[in-house]
This record gives structure tokens, sequence and C-alpha cells, in this order.
């Protein structure tokens, strides 16, 4: 499944294949305005509201109040139509998930501190707990983010994570965010042909998105998905 670069009124957006989610890139200023919520009422045919949070590279799961900006976390859900969940990104991965069938999504802000703590796995927990959300029956989606060619770490993060995701054959470690996070999707559940990587490098020279990493900038990314 193969995610598309398209031009829209607030620049170019990396869209997922058949599904309403989608990323902005360096052309837009990343304020959340009503050209958001037009972009998914013109290009999704979805009339949504905006729900964000307040994202401290933690582990706090939260359902979205709907119009409103959650208190401090990284993971929002809805199980309500008519919401779109924003999570913004400068080099972290966003992590998308849909559950069609039980109108259940989810959007994820998985830096490497949220990632070492399972904020993948904890959210999915958090999903089981409070809604009718089967991972075999669900989507995920992996938005654009620094990729292992550019994730250079210092020893000290790379020994808090599985040796099955550090290329070492660089000068210094390099992690593999999403490479660790289709395993452990797969392991709670989801199947392979249901997980959507954009394979998109946010840090990479020339990317059309922000990156921190690159630019040590406060520019944002924003992942998008709503129903």
């Amino acid at each position: 499944m193969t995610w598309t670069i398209e031009r829209s009124p607030i620049g170019r957006i990396a869209v997922a294949p058949s599904a309403p989610v989608f990323c902005t890139s360096i052309d837009y200023d990343g304020k959340l305005g009503d050209e958001l919520a037009q972009l998914i009422r013109d290009r999704f045919g979805i009339e949504s509201v905006l729900s964000t949070c307040t994202q401290v590279h933690g582990v706090n799961v939260e359902r979205a109040a709907v119009g409103e900006q959650s208190q401090s976390c990284d993971a929002l859900w809805s199980d309500r139509r008519g919401v779109a969940l924003g999570i913004k990104i400068a080099d972290c991965l966003p992590v998308t998930m849909i559950h069609p069938a039980r109108s259940i999504i989810a959007n994820i802000h998985s830096g490497w501190r949220g990632a070492q703590q399972q904020i993948v796995s904890r959210t999915i927990d958090a999903l089981e707990r409070a809604s009718a959300f089967d991972a075999s029956n669900a989507f995920a989606f992996l938005g654009p983010s620094i990729r292992v060619c550019c994730f250079e770490v210092g020893e000290e993060v790379a020994v808090q994570f599985n040796d099955a995701f550090i290329d070492r054959s660089y000068a210094k470690p390099h992690v593999d965010l999403p490479a660790m996070t289709r395993a452990i999707l797969k392991q709670r559940g989801f199947d392979d042909a249901r997980i959507s990587d954009s394979e998109l490098c946010t840090r990479c020279e020339g990317s059309i998105f922000h990156s921190y990493r690159r630019d040590r900038t406060s520019g944002r990314n924003l992942q998008i998905v709503a129903q």
C-alpha cells in the first residue's frame, strides 16, 4: 500500500492509501485552523471537528474530547463520528490505527522515549479495555518520520532497544523505530497486510517534511485521521 504526495490548499500532503489519513509537510505552518477541517471535508468527504493534545513524550493515552485539546498525552483515540485526531511530529513516528467496522480511530506520537516505553502497545491495551477494538480487524498507518538511515543515537539510547532494531553498520548506532513498531503491531494481532508504512524520512536532505534534527527549528508536521 503506497502513500502518495498530493497538492492541497495547505501545500503538499502525504496521503495514506484508501483511508482518511494524511500528514502535512513543510509547506504548512502547523497551526490549527479551519483550513484543516475544510481539507478533510473536501478531500475525504468527512465533516469533522479536530481534537489534539499537549504532547510530552510520555505514554498517556486519552479519549479525545471533541473539538478540544485534551490533557497532556501522546496518544488520542475516539469511537465517535465527526471527529478528527491530530498529532504533531517533527521526526517522531506518527502511528494511526483505524477499526472501520467499530468506528474506532487512534493517533499516536511515538518518539524514541515513547517507543521504548511501549506506547503503541499501551494504546492498544487502552482501546481493548474501553472499546470493542480488535487488532485483527484494524488497519495501521506509519507516517513520515526519521528513518534508520538518519536516526543516529548514542550508545546510552541504543542499549534500551532490542538489537534486532539497531543498525550498527554506521559509525554510531542507528535505531529503526518503524521496523520495531511494525513488529509490535503484528505481535498484538495486526495483519501485516493491514500495516501501511509511508517509508518517508523526515530527516533526509530534500525531504518535504519538517525535521528538528535537520533544521533545528520548531516547525511541526501534523498527522491527521478522521471519521
